[in-house]
C-alpha cells in the first residue's frame, strides 16, 4: 500500500462552543447573558409568585437555575415534568426570590391534665437525612452520585406543639445532582475505547500494493479505512489536550461468529465506550452486550431508528428520515417569517404522505402552509404580493430539473425560495444557475464547507499524514471521535446525563441528541444549506 500507516502528530484542536459563546456579543459577560434569559412574566399560583419561563433550544436546567438564582432541585420540585427532559417552548414556573414557603402548622390546645413532655418535641431536633433516588436510568452505573439531602424539622416550643409532623416519603425524594462538569465521580485517569470496524484484514494478503489497479482500490479492506484515519487524527489531537486513551481496534466482517469472538475477549467488559461501525446483525449483537454490561455504544453510520429502542446505552449519530420534516418545519418557522409555504406533492415521489406530515408539522408551529399538486399546482399557487417558499418532494432528477427550469423563467415575476427534499444533494445533473437563482435550500444529513477555515486545516493535516485527499468518511470519523472523546474528557463515563450541555463545532454535521423514554439517544439534527451567489452556505 502506498498509504503510510504511521500517524504523524497533529497540532489541530477544534474550538468548543458553549451556549454562552454562541449567544454572547463581545461586550457581554456570561452574567449579562444569564440576566437576559430571565422572563419578565410573573404569575401568582397558590399564594406564591412565580416567573413563567419559556424554554429555548439549547438551554439546560443548570443554566436556567443560574439565571434565576435558584437551585436545580427547586426547578425539579416545582416542575416535575422536567425529569423527562427539557423541551423547546416548554413553560417552567420558577419561584420569585425572597419568598418563603408558608408552613401549615395546626395549633393544638394543651390538655392541662396531661404531662407536658408527652406532647412537646425535644428542644433540638437533629436533621433527618433522606436518601436521594434517581428518577431515570443512568447510561453508566456511576453516572448518578448518591448521597443524602438534609430536611430540617422546626423545633417545637412549650407554647406550640406540632401534632401532625410531615414525614417525607422515600419515593418523593428529589434528585440531587451536581452540575455537569462538577461531578467527578465518573472521571478516570485513562479511558478504554474500542473501535470495531469491518476491515477485512484477512483479504489484505491478496492485495498487490506495489502495482495497484482499479480493482485494488475498490477492495473491501479500504472501504472503512478512511473512517479509521479520521478517527485517529481526532484521537491524536485530543490526547495532546491531556486526555489519556487506550484504544483497541478490532476487525469484524459480516460473520456474526467473529463479532461474538471479539466480545468474549476479557478486556471488552471493561470498555468505557465502544464505536461500532458494523453490519446491522452484528451491531445488534454488540448492542445487547453493551446494555448488559452498561457500556455506551456509538453507531456512526446507520439511519435506522430501531437501533436505539429499549437500549439507553446506544447513541445513533445519523438522523433518521422520521425527524427530517420536524427539523425543517422548525427551521422554516425561524427563517421563513413572511409569505406562504407551498408544499409541492409530486407523482414521482413514492412517499405520498410526506407532504401531509410536513403540513401538519408547519401548522403545529403556527405557519400558513398548503399542499399543491405537481408543477402546475405549484406555479398556479404563486403569489406576487407575498414571498413564496416552495418545498418540493421528489428524488427524480428529470422532474427536479424541469421544475427548476420553469421556476427560473418566472424568477423576475415572483419572489421565490426553493427547498429540495428528501436530499437533492444526491441528484446529479441539476443546473447550478437555476438553483442559485431560486436561492435553493437543501436538507441533508451532512454538509462540508471546503471554504471553512477549520475544514481547510483538517484537509492539510490529513494530506500531510496520509498523502491523499480526505473522503467523506474521514470527516465523519474525526467528528464522531472528537465529539465523544470530548464528552469523556469533560464529564467522564457518565457523560450521557450532560450530553445536552455539550456543544461542539464539527465539520460535516451537528450533533443534537435526544433520548426517548427507556430508549437510547438519536441525533435529530439535519443540515440545511443554500445556494448563495453560486456558493453553498450552511444556514442552520
Amino acid at each position: 500500500m502506498h498509504r503510510p500507516m504511521k500517524y504523524l502528530p497533529v497540532v489541530f484542536v477544534l474550538i468548543l462552543f458553549s451556549y454562552f459563546a454562541c449567544n454572547m456579543s463581545v461586550a457581554q459577560t456570561p452574567q449579562e447573558v444569564l440576566k437576559q434569559m430571565r422572563s419578565t412574566v410573573t404569575e401568582k399560583i397558590e399564594g406564591r409568585e412565580y416567573y413563567i419561563h419559556l424554554v429555548k433550544r439549547g438551554q439546560t436546567l443548570y443554566m436556567i437555575s443560574k439565571a434565576y438564582g435558584v437551585e436545580v432541585n427547586t426547578l425539579i420540585r416545582e416542575n416535575p415534568e422536567v425529569k423527562e427532559g427539557l423541551k423547546a417552548d416548554q413553560k417552567l414556573r420558577i419561584p420569585v426570590a425572597g419568598q418563603k414557603q408558608e408552613e401549615q402548622v395546626k395549633p393544638v390546645v394543651e390538655d392541662p391534665t396531661k404531662k407536658e413532655d408527652q406532647h412537646v418535641a425535644p428542644a433540638s431536633v437533629p436533621e433527618t437525612p433522606v436518601r436521594k433516588k434517581s428518577q431515570e436510568p443512568s447510561p453508566h452505573p456511576k453516572a448518578t452520585k448518591q448521597g443524602s439531602l438534609p430536611v430540617k424539622v422546626p423545633a417545637a416550643t412549650p407554647k406550640q406543639v406540632i401534632s401532625e409532623p410531615v414525614i417525607p416519603k422515600a419515593d418523593s425524594a428529589v434528585v440531587v445532582e451536581l452540575p455537569c462538569g462538577e461531578d467527578k465521580s465518573t472521571r478516570k485517569d485513562i479511558y478504554k475505547v474500542a473501535l470495531i470496524l469491518p476491515l477485512f484484514l484477512s483479504e489484505v494478503a491478496g492485495i498487490d500494493a506495489e502495482h495497484p489497479d482499479a480493482e485494488t482500490l475498490e477492495a473491501k479492506s479500504f472501504e472503512f479505512l478512511p473512517f479509521y484515519e479520521g478517527f485517529r487524527l481526532a484521537l491524536d489531537s485530543i490526547e495532546k489536550s491531556g486526555l489519556k486513551i487506550k484504544l483497541y481496534v478490532y476487525d469484524a466482517d459480516k460473520d456474526t461468529a467473529r463479532t461474538r469472538q471479539i466480545l468474549r475477549k476479557p478486556e471488552m467488559k471493561s470498555m468505557d465506550i465502544i464505536f461500532g461501525v458494523l453490519y446491522h446483525r452484528n451491531f445488534q449483537i454488540v448492542a445487547d452486550f453493551a446494555r448488559k454490561n452498561k457500556i455506551v455504544l456509538v453507531n456512526p453510520i446507520s439511519e435506522k431508528s430501531e437501533l436505539v429502542n429499549a437500549n439507553p446505552y446506544v447513541f445513533k449519530v445519523l438522523p433518521s428520515k422520521t425527524t427530517q420534516l420536524d427539523e425543517l418545519a422548525d427551521f422554516m418557522n425561524r427563517s421563513f417569517t413572511k409569505g406562504q409555504i407551498l408544499i409541492v406533492r409530486s407523482g414521482q415521489y413514492n412517499d405520498r404522505d410526506a407532504p401531509d406530515r410536513l403540513k401538519k408539522a408547519c401548522q403545529e408551529h403556527g405557519m400558513n402552509a398548503k399542499i399543491v399538486e405537481g408543477q402546475e399546482g405549484a406555479i398556479a399557487g404563486l403569489s406576487k404580493e407575498k414571498d413564496n417558499y416552495l418545498v418540493v418532494f421528489t428524488d427524480n432528477t428529470p422532474y427536479a430539473f424541469d421544475l427548476t427550469r420553469r421556476l427560473f423563467e418566472l424568477r423576475n415575476d415572483y419572489s421565490m425560495i426553493l427547498v429540495g427534499l428528501p436530499d437533492w444533494s444526491s441528484l446529479d445533473g441539476l443546473e447550478t444557475e437555476y438553483l442559485a437563482a431560486l436561492k435553493t435550500h437543501i436538507v441533508a444529513q451532512s454538509f462540508i464547507d471546503y471554504d471553512d477555515a477549520t475544514v481547510k486545516v483538517f484537509v492539510r493535516k490529513y494530506q500531510s499524514a496520509y498523502h491523499a485527499d480526505p473522503a467523506l468518511l474521514c470527516f465523519q470519523g474525526f467528528d464522531v471521535a472528537w465529539y465523544f472523546l470530548s464528552a469523556l474528557k469533560n464529564y467522564g463515563t457518565g457523560f450521557a446525563r450532560c450530553i445536552g450541555d455539550l456543544t461542539i463545532k464539527s465539520m460535516q454535521t451537528h450533533l443534537d441528541f435526544r433520548q426517548g423514554k427507556g430508549n437510547g439517544y438519536e441525533n435529530r439534527h439535519w443540515m440545511i444549506y443554500k445556494y448563495d451567489n453560486f456558493r453553498m452556505v450552511r444556514v442552520n
